[in-house]
C-alpha cells in the first residue's frame, strides 16, 4: 500500500512539472506567457502574466523617422544622442547609460544635472563617440534625423534605434520616447501639468497682448543675426496664441539669417526676445548689431520690451522640462503671477 501511494504521488509531480514547462516563449526565451484560449498574442497584450505570477515582457514596434524599431520589455541601457531627449529622459525618470554632452554648461545643463550623475559623456551631438556607444552595450538608442541620419545603419546594428523627425518637437518626442521606454503614465502626467500651465497662463494674460507681435532673435558668432519662424520657443508661442510679425512668417523655415544691418527691420516686434548664446564671438556680434542706429528704431527696443532670454531654456534644452521653464519666464516678462 505504501509503495502504491508513493507511485501515485510521483506520477502527480511528474504531470505538474510537465504542465509548467511549456510557459516560456521558445523563440525569444523571454518567459512571455501564452495568450489565454481563444486570444491572439496581440489581444493578450504585453500585460499578460505568466504562470509564475510575474508580468511578461512585451514586444512592440515603434514607428520612427527612419523606419520601425522592435522593443522588447522595458529598456534598461538607454543611449540618448540629442539634447532635447536628454531633457525628456530625465523628466520621465530614466537615467541613460550614455548621452551626448550639452552645448553649454558641459557636460550637462545645470537644470538637468541632478538626474545625470554617473552618465557617460558621448561627446558632441553632431558627432557622437561610436566606440563608446558600442562599449555601453545599449538595448535602445534614441537619435535625431537631422543629426544622425547618415549613421543610422551603424547605430541600428548596435541596438534598436529610434530616430526622431524634429529636434524641437518636444511633445511628439515625449510621446515616442514614453512608448519606447514604457513610461506612458509619466508622460501623461507631464502633459497634464503642461496643459494646466498653458490654461493658467492664457487665463491670466487675458487680452493684455491683443494686437502685439513677438519676435525671437539670435546673434551668431559669424557676424549674422537671425529671427526664428518656428523652433522650440516659436512653437510654444504658437500654442500660447502669441502673435508673430508678418515679416517673420516664412513658409518652410525654422529660422532666417540676416547678413546685413540694412535688414534690421525684420527683427522687429512689439516684444523682442533675444536667445543668443553667451560665447565671446556671439557677444561681439550682438554688440555690433545693437549699437547700430537702426536697432534703436525697433518698436520693442523703443518701448522697453527687449528681453534677454536664457538660450539654454529657450532654445538648446529642447524638452518638456525646458518648456515649463520657458513658460515660467513668460510669466515674469509679462508681469503675471
Amino acid at each position: 500500500m505504501k509503495a502504491a501511494t508513493l507511485l501515485v504521488l510521483l506520477a502527480v509531480l511528474l504531470t505538474a512539472a510537465g504542465c509548467g514547462g511549456n510557459n516560456t516563449n521558445q523563440a525569444g526565451g523571454t518567459g512571455e506567457s501564452k495568450p489565454a484560449a481563444g486570444k491572439t498574442n496581440e489581444q493578450a497584450g504585453a500585460g499578460t502574466v505568466n504562470s509564475a505570477g510575474t508580468e511578461a515582457a512585451g514586444e512592440r514596434s515603434i514607428q520612427h523617422a527612419m523606419g520601425t524599431a522592435t522593443i522588447k520589455g522595458e529598456p534598461k541601457r538607454v543611449v540618448v544622442l540629442f539634447n532635447g531627449m536628454v531633457d525628456i529622459a530625465v523628466a520621465l525618470g530614466v537615467k541613460p547609460v550614455g548621452a551626448v554632452e550639452s552645448w553649454e554648461e558641459k557636460p550637462w545643463y545645470a537644470y538637468l544635472r541632478a538626474g545625470m550623475e554617473g552618465v557617460e559623456n558621448l561627446g558632441e551631438e553632431t558627432q557622437p563617440n561610436m566606440e563608446a556607444i558600442v562599449s555601453l552595450k545599449p538595448d535602445l538608442i534614441i537619435a535625431a534625423k537631422s543629426r544622425h541620419e547618415k549613421i543610422y545603419s551603424q547605430l541600428n546594428n548596435i541596438a534598436p534605434t529610434i530616430v526622431l523627425e524634429k529636434l524641437f518637437d518636444w511633445k511628439a518626442n515625449l510621446a515616442t520616447a514614453a512608448e519606447a521606454l514604457g513610461k506612458q503614465d509619466a508622460a501623461a502626467k507631464i502633459m497634464d501639468d503642461w496643459n494646466a500651465s498653458v490654461a493658467d497662463f492664457k487665463a491670466k494674460l487675458g487680452d493684455q497682448l491683443n494686437g502685439k507681435e513677438m519676435s525671437i532673435v539670435r546673434f551668431e558668432s559669424d557676424g549674422t543675426a537671425r529671427f526664428y519662424v518656428s523652433g522650440f520657443a516659436g512653437e510654444i508661442f504658437d500654442e500660447l496664441g502669441l502673435a508673430r510679425p508678418k515679416a517673420q512668417q516664412v513658409e518652410g523655415k525654422t529660422a532666417v539669417t540676416l547678413n546685413t544691418k540694412e535688414q534690421m527691420g525684420q527683427l522687429d516686434g512689439d516684444y523682442i526676445f533675444d536667445i543668443s548664446r553667451t560665447s565671446e564671438e556671439d557677444a561681439k556680434t550682438k554688440a555690433d548689431w545693437t549699437s547700430h542706429p537702426l536697432w534703436s528704431n525697433l518698436r520693442g527696443v523703443k518701448d522697453g520690451n527687449y528681453f534677454l532670454a536664457n538660450p539654454i531654456i529657450w532654445n538648446l534644452g529642447g524638452g518638456s522640462t525646458a518648456a515649463q521653464l520657458l513658460l515660467q519666464d513668460l510669466y515674469t516678462f509679462f508681469g503675471l503671477k
